[in-house]
């Protein structure tokens, strides 16, 4: 027997109005497989719903049952979305009572299929980039018009699914950092989260109202980025303070911003296009790659404004190889 999310005591006003029709069900009802991901925040289980025989994606997390039931209402005001992975129930654990997040099972992360490719000496086309950029922009376009903010985009959070077609059919996921800006957290003292190497200048600076959606535009920016380019734009492996500095010799600086402590003056040119030279990414595309990477947010391209660029005015070609390819 299922019991309503509501009734649980770790229920805040911000998950109660997108759990009202959520019930929790028996983690017992599935079969855990294999093990797919292990994260700072929680792992996640492959697992079979023992009475349909599908496969699901089972995570837990290691913080408490609230910050769970936030991720399940987030994920659940995205439902219709078909770039972010689909919802399905929260579950309860036997003895423990522990709670955990039951979704579609969706594939390979993005980054494994990056790595594969890399490794392979397969690098993504332009066409390539452009069609998972689509995919991607279009996602963060629906969840921002439904005031989700994810506020860790990256590679790893993205699953590269079955083809449709046209490729693969992309989904978003890990929304366990994500913010609704429509509701007001009832937590004002959660600290500025991401990760290192696609967090946005604002969040390096530690302004606490940065989570919105420019910030996610900016990982969309380094995702792209690492996609033509074979390689991560930033380090991953530095400190805040480190990045920062790296973003602003790669970028420059604005002029109304002072960084002089990095060594950084108002007058240091972008070094960009050398990041990603022409061979790797046209012109109509640097625009959008610049757009997203614009330094101060409000100069930021949204995903609305980016697919109206001229990188996306035409049609896909059809004949582009899949990013699928990696034999994953």
């Amino acid at each position: 027997m299922s019991t309503p999310a509501a009734a649980s005591s770790t229920v805040t006003p911000e998950t109660s109005d997108a759990l009202d029709n959520i019930r929790i069900g028996r983690v017992d009802s599935y079969k855990k497989l294999d093990k797919i991901g292990v994260g700072t925040f929680g792992d996640v289980w492959k697992a079979r719903h023992r009475r349909s025989g599908k496969k699901v994606a089972v995570k837990s997390v290691r913080a408490s049952g609230e910050s769970l039931l936030r991720e399940a209402a987030l994920l659940a005001a995205c439902t219709g979305n078909p770039t972010v992975v689909e919802f399905r129930e929260v579950v309860r654990g036997g003895k423990t009572d522990k709670l955990y997040l039951v979704m579609e099972y969706a594939g390979r992360s993005l980054h494994y299929v990056m790595g594969a490719r890399r490794r392979d000496g397969r690098p993504f086309t332009e066409a390539e980039a452009h069609r998972i950029m689509r995919q991607l922009l279009g996602g963060m376009e629906i969840m921002h018009e439904h005031g989700v903010v994810h506020c860790d985009l990256k590679p790893a959070n993205v699953l590269v699914g079955k083809e449709d077609g046209r490729g693969p059919v992309l989904k978003i996921c890990d929304l366990g950092l994500a913010r609704s800006v429509t509701v007001p957290s009832p937590d004002t003292s959660r600290p500025v989260v991401g990760t290192l190497g696609y967090m946005a200048p604002e969040q390096l600076m530690g302004d606490m109202d940065c989570c919105s959606t420019p910030v996610d535009m900016w990982s969309l920016g380094c995702v792209m980025a690492e996609l033509v380019s074979g390689k991560p734009i930033f380090k991953v492996e530095v400190s805040e303070c480190e990045h920062l500095a790296e973003i602003v010799h790669l970028l420059g600086v604005p002029d109304e911003v002072s960084l002089m402590p990095l060594g950084v003056s108002a007058s240091t040119p972008s070094q960009l296009r050398g990041a990603v030279p022409e061979e790797c990414l046209s012109m109509a595309g640097f625009d959008v790659l610049r757009g997203l990477l614009e330094f101060d947010p409000r100069d930021r391209l949204t995903a609305a404004a980016a697919l109206q660029m001229p990188w996306f005015t035409v049609e896909d070609d059809d004949d582009a190889p899949s990013p699928a390819t990696a034999r994953a």
